[in-house]
């Protein structure tokens, strides 16, 4: 995450809004700069910054690649930070995998691919806070040293196969659904400022958009109610 207070977020947004409005041919060559610096940065000892390592990031398939909370949440009497890591061989040997040239649809198109014809599992760990002050929960910038606390396994995530982008699901999923951090037991309570600010976001989020499609807000109960 390139920013992990509400400070560095304002700081930090405008550049990430004309980045994306550029080409995606100026997009990669940009990347490919941001990659030569930090290499660079890297050669003579220096920690690269989180925005740098955000704009050098590489097009790599989306199924191999590890994904984190960053921002921290309760986990019972502790603090931790969440995980998933690619853990089937199918998706572990999608891990660093270039895509090449990336377009409005490429990582949607080659999930739904994968999808098709099998399935996924992703280990769910926790990182649990060892030390406030070298693993900060208000500045979810600060990676937590994996050598203070690594990422303990509490789950596997197992994923079928499936269609996974047909027309029901596209309109379930983009106008009837809802995501919001917050929804969710106190055990598990987000925290941090990055986690308090997406209570208001989110939910003017969700209200404008159910209004806009004049779609209603639907909370699923079991896995039949996700459409085929």
């Amino acid at each position: 995450m390139s920013f992990g207070t509400i400070g560095k977020y304002r700081q930090l947004i405008s550049l990430l809004e004309k980045n994306a409005q550029n080409p995606a041919f100026l997009q990669r060559a940009m990347a490919g700069v941001a990659r030569g610096v930090e290499a660079a940065v890297e050669a003579v000892g220096v920690e690269p910054g989180a925005t740098l390592r955000g704009l050098a990031r590489d097009n790599n398939h989306l199924l191999g690649e590890t994904y984190h909370s960053m921002a921290a949440i309760r986990f019972g009497d502790h603090i931790a930070k969440i995980s998933a890591a690619p853990f089937s061989d199918n998706v572990r040997a999608l891990t660093g995998k270039d895509v090449g040239a990336v377009e409005d649809s490429t990582m949607r198109d080659l999930v739904v691919e994968h999808f098709r014809e099998q399935g996924a599992e992703y280990q769910l760990r926790a990182q649990l806070c060892a030390d406030l002050d070298r693993m900060p929960v208000e500045d979810a910038a600060v990676l937590w040293p994996e050598d203070l606390s690594p990422h303990q396994p509490i789950a596997t995530l197992r994923i079928p196969p499936q269609e996974a982008y047909s027309p029901a699901r596209r309109v379930y999923g983009d106008d009837v659904l809802s995501f919001n951090p917050w929804h969710g037991i106190r055990d598990h309570q987000p925290l941090g400022s990055i986690m308090r600010v997406r209570i208001a976001a989110y939910e003017r989020s969700t209200r404008y958009r159910h209004e806009m499609n004049a779609q209603p807000r639907v909370e699923p109960t079991n896995i039949d109610a996700i459409p085929d």
